[in-house]
């Protein structure tokens, strides 16, 4: 893989921070003049290498992402592989950490041949070593961490009495402990730089709940508890931590799992039972992801982002009447 510049390092404890390592963007970072800026065009798609600020001017930008590093697990198929895609075409170096190494290689390869940087790690992420082999990778490959995404996933479907203790104790490794053990790993480096910057990837089941789920909301809403304590104990270290919350997110691994074909008139008929009108995309998660890791979010920490499109808001009888009108 390419070799990337090393992120200059700093004293933790320096309030001043290193040019490298803002924690926040002042106002005249944010406007380039006094005028009001022009009305941005929301609805013109960009390019993986434009920013936000090319859609209104004077708007603050992804550009302290270039060159840093990040890791990001689960990241050979759906919405890993997507967020590590996004990061790398806005400048990131990205870890891409997974047990399945066909589908790790090919992303990699994707990345490369685009012109980013990425590097496959072979690592089990549910136990201490293979997230120790995976920090260890970056720091070797790298020289730093920026950045940390917890995304990997395994859990059975079944009814909470049907469940197995090894299935159970493997879910909640994969699912939770995993994001622990990254953290515990990665945070000192972060430390070392002077900022870092954590999303865990919940899920809308982490406030909902279905009946064959349960080794896997329990976890999801786990993550949003640990983001939360990590956001206030290492916040003074330049450290922010946050959770996103996806829900209606159809991805090839969802077709897969349910054993579905792409079928235009159910997605449609499902797009329909969503206030925005349409099924969510593994983009729209890793653009959220992209938002929470730049100088846009200088100011979040500890927060769960739901990106549902507004599903898990909406009353069951308010479904219908709109689906009926």
């Amino acid at each position: 893989a390419q070799a990337f510049p090393t992120i200059p390092r700093s004293d933790h404890r320096d309030k001043e921070r290193t040019p490298s390592c803002p924690l926040r963007t002042s106002i005249s970072d944010l406007w380039s003049s006094p005028q009001q800026p022009t009305a941005p065009d929301w609805t013109r798609k960009l390019t993986p290498q434009q920013t936000v600020s090319q859609r209104g001017r004077g708007m603050a930008t992804f550009e302290n992402l270039q060159n840093r590093v990040a890791i990001v697990t689960g990241a050979s198929q759906g919405i890993g592989r997507t967020t590590a895609q996004t990061l790398a075409a806005h400048g990131m170096s990205v870890i891409l950490a997974d047990m399945n190494e066909a589908r790790g290689r090919r992303v990699e390869a994707e990345i490369t041949g685009a012109g980013g940087c990425a590097t496959y790690v072979d690592a089990d992420v549910g136990t201490m070593e293979g997230c120790d082999h995976m920090v260890n990778m970056a720091i070797q490959q790298f020289g730093s961490i920026y950045a940390l995404v917890n995304n990997a996933r395994w859990h059975p479907h079944d009814a909470l009495i049907d469940v197995s203790e090894a299935d159970w104790d493997r879910s909640q490794d994969v699912l939770i402990k995993s994001h622990f053990m990254a953290c515990k790993l990665a945070i000192p480096h972060m430390i070392e730089n002077g900022c870092g910057a954590i999303v865990g990837i919940s899920s809308a089941h982490a406030i909902q709940a279905s009946a064959t789920e349960g080794p896997y909301e329990a976890a999801k809403a786990a993550i949003t508890g640990l983001m939360r304590n990590v956001a206030v104990a290492y916040g003074a270290d330049g450290i922010r931590a946050n959770s996103i919350l996806p829900g209606g997110i159809m991805t090839d691994v969802a077709y897969e799992k349910s054993a579905l074909a792409p079928d235009p008139e159910r997605d449609e008929a499902q797009a329909r039972s969503n206030p925005v009108g349409r099924r969510g995309e593994a983009q729209d998660i890793a653009n959220a992801v992209l938002f929470l890791l730049s100088d846009l979010a200088s100011f979040i920490s500890g927060a769960s982002l739901v990106v549902d499109g507004g599903m898990s808001i909406e009353l069951a009888g308010s479904r219908m009447e709109r689906n009926q009108g």
